[in-house]
């Protein structure tokens, strides 16, 4: 993509002394730009709605005074925001600082008990429904995350008739698993895997959000499943928020099947032995 430095330039009121290459995202380039003052962040996509999703993304994240990179400019094409610059902190440093934020992030509800979100969200490069659903965990989970992802796997040929079938079971029967009783919406990152935070000496900063209101364990296990945080984290974030007391047995394989079909349908069959790992431990 062709970066209109002159653009960039009148935005910022100054000059762009370069424009690097940095890595290539899900839906695009990813660049640098730096000026006489500051190092910026240009994502780029072909014209959609993705960033300015993100950008919404972010801002909201913000106004609950957490930690994201400012955003200065979008379109359908291109996304500007500040330049993380990141420290070498300790495994420790790094997890309680994790810990903390995403408490802030999780201690975020809403008086309705919705679960879902205002508007529909991204999560890299599939769309995410965010249909409101009050009260209902399980109905939300099955129909907004579950299913749809399931069949962007079949329909790509990864994911046989006979697995959909029994995810299809599997989420109908899902709120006879789960006691939802001790759930409250709770606003989480949504795709927290150790690239989508980073750390330096002022804490952690999210980046690359998919957020919705959620049962706040779906974080934990997504976390879990990628082992982003170890001990300390859980040791931290436990001081605040306990873990239910059905989370190992129950939560647990349930809420990594999202992410199993997520990383399937972006990267093929190789997940699918551990969804079906996943599956057996439920007995589906």
């Amino acid at each position: 993509m062709l970066i209109d430095k002159r653009y960039f330039q009148e935005l910022l009121n100054e000059e762009i002394l370069s424009v690097d290459f940095l890595t290539q995202g899900q839906i695009g380039a990813i660049y640098t730009l730096q000026t006489p003052t500051q190092k910026l962040l240009l994502k780029t996509s072909d014209a959609s709605e993705r960033l300015q999703i993100e950008a919404d993304m972010l801002e909201d994240i913000h106004k609950y005074e957490i930690t994201v990179p400012k955003v200065f400019d979008v379109s359908q094409t291109h996304l500007l925001t500040a330049y993380i610059e990141t420290d070498t902190l300790a495994v420790e440093e790094q997890e309680r600082a994790a810990a903390k934020i995403l408490a802030k992030l999780h201690s975020v509800s809403n008086e309705s008990r919705m679960y879902g979100y205002w508007y529909d969200t991204t999560i890299g490069p599939f769309p995410q429904n965010n249909e409101q659903t009050q009260y209902n965990w399980t109905l939300f989970l099955g129909q907004m995350r579950i299913m749809p992802m399931a069949r962007i796997c079949y329909d790509k040929g990864i994911l046989s008739k006979e697995m959909l079938t029994r995810l299809e079971l599997l989420c109908r029967d899902m709120y006879k698993r789960i006691d939802m009783s001790t759930i409250e919406p709770s606003l989480i990152h949504g795709d927290l895997w150790s690239g989508n935070i980073l750390f330096n000496m002022s804490g952690a900063t999210l980046i690359d959000p998919a957020i919705y209101f959620a049962d706040s364990e779906m974080e934990l296990a997504f976390i879990l499943m990628f082992d982003t945080f170890g001990k300390t984290f859980f040791e931290t974030y436990t001081q605040t928020y306990p873990l239910s007391h059905d989370f190992h047995d129950v939560k647990l394989p349930l809420y990594q099947i999202y992410p199993y079909l997520l990383h399937a349908a972006l990267y093929g069959k190789s997940y699918l032995p551990g969804l079906e790992h996943t599956l057996k431990k439920l007995k589906v």
